[in-house]
């Protein structure tokens, strides 16, 4: 058998599942691999550890497998024969959703793994059942995939001379492409000076989602989906440089961008990815509204991004001084000139902050929320917590 026609059978799994995809001979070797999502480091299972362990077990011949790790990652696997024996895999995938505060608890998990662990499970598809035996259905029809393609007969209706001069008569309303560019890079600058200013209805007006100038119609004429996704990805690098430029702290840019990067992606329809841009420029804006280092001192814009970075821990002031090689009390007299805060109010501040997206986003216990943004005891936190907003915790979730 060619293994051409083992990668093309491949690709078509991969396409009709949208699942990492894995074959390999008798010999263990991959003869092919493809991975859209790839398991963080830190977890049991990275580094393909999880499809070789997987294959191992796959013993029996013309057989479906399925296999589960220690973190509730699920795979499907098919043993088949052609020329040789051959074994296909697929996955991760989850059967349920699981409680990550939870996992990052048992595991105890710094913020930063935790934030990866976020990552990696928002772009893993939640797959039922009867998906499930449909993937596994598909699996086993894997040696009919593999024969050549029969090319379809292509037919089509044939336009009148009248459509076709109309036609081209739209295609002829812009004929000076340089002009076209320029005029690109034009808005473009003016929408990166708009939101640097924070200015979301300028930058909105400048490149918003029915644009058609930025519409790069030209770019996979056949696939709008595919055309979007890559505008709105550049859009989110531009957004990006930006936030670097206005000295927004680097842990805060990374997790917008991150969070958007996953977010474009996992999205199936035009006008998602269209309420998506909007959503990324406006929050893109207020970030840079909100937390732009440019007016302070290089050693505060230091201690914030490690703050930020640690707010869910302990911070030892005179470790942090040591840090910045300077004196304890040059630091808090220097961060409070600058903030009008003190480190531990500028840290119970982003604390309150976060419980604050939890309690509206997540279904959560006040008890773990507590724990989540460093508190260990939630009877402390729920004072603290009324103290800034005038609102026990239960009572912010249902304001």
């Amino acid at each position: 058998m060619n293994q051409l026609d083992i990668f093309s059978a491949g690709f078509k799994i991969h396409h009709l599942t949208n699942l990492n995809t894995y074959i390999l001979d008798q010999n263990k070797e991959f003869v092919f691999h493809h991975e859209t999502i790839s398991i963080p480091v830190f977890m049991p299972g990275s580094k393909d550890e999880d499809i070789f362990n997987f294959y191992k077990e796959m013993t029996q011949n013309n057989q479906l497998y399925v296999f589960t790790n220690d973190w509730g990652l699920y795979y499907l696997g098919y043993t088949f024969t052609l020329d040789t024996d051959y074994s296909i895999i697929i996955g991760p995938y989850l059967q349920l959703t699981l409680n990550l505060k939870h996992l990052m608890k048992i595991y105890q998990l710094d913020h930063d793994t935790s934030e990866d662990l976020t990552i990696f499970y928002n772009q893993i598809q939640l797959v039922g059942i009867e998906k499930a035996l449909s993937f596994a259905s598909l699996l086993q029809l894997f040696n009919m995939i593999v024969e050549k393609d029969v090319l379809p007969k292509q037919i089509e209706q044939e336009k009148n001379h009248a459509e076709s001069n109309s036609s081209n008569q739209q295609y002829n309303i812009i004929e000076d492409v340089s002009k076209v560019v320029a005029l690109r890079y034009k808005i473009e600058a003016d929408f990166l000076h708009a939101v640097e200013q924070g200015d979301k209805t300028k930058a909105l007006e400048l490149i918003g989602p029915d644009n058609l100038l930025f519409s790069f119609s030209e770019r996979f004429p056949n696939q709008p989906l595919r055309r979007l996704k890559n505008l709105v990805i550049v859009i989110n690098t531009l957004l990006r440089t930006v936030a670097v430029k206005r000295k927004v702290p680097p842990i805060l840019i990374h997790r917008t961008s991150e969070k958007f990067a996953v977010q474009i992606e996992n999205k199936t329809r035009l006008i998602e990815l269209k309420q998506l841009q909007t959503a990324m420029i406006e929050e893109y804006c207020d970030l840079i509204v909100s937390n732009s280092f440019i007016h302070y001192s290089k050693i505060t814009q230091e201690v914030i991004t490690y703050i930020m970075t640690y707010y869910n821990k302990r911070i030892d002031i005179n470790e942090l001084a040591a840090l910045n090689f300077t004196h304890p009390s040059h630091l808090s007299r220097k961060f409070k000139q600058e903030t009008n805060l003190t480190i531990t109010a500028y840290q119970q501040q982003i604390r309150m902050h976060q419980a604050k997206h939890l309690l509206k986003n997540e279904s959560l216990p006040i008890e773990e929320i507590a724990w989540t943004v460093g508190y260990e005891d939630s009877s402390y936190f729920s004072r603290v917590f009324k103290q800034e907003t005038g609102y026990t915790p239960s009572q912010y979730r249902v304001t």
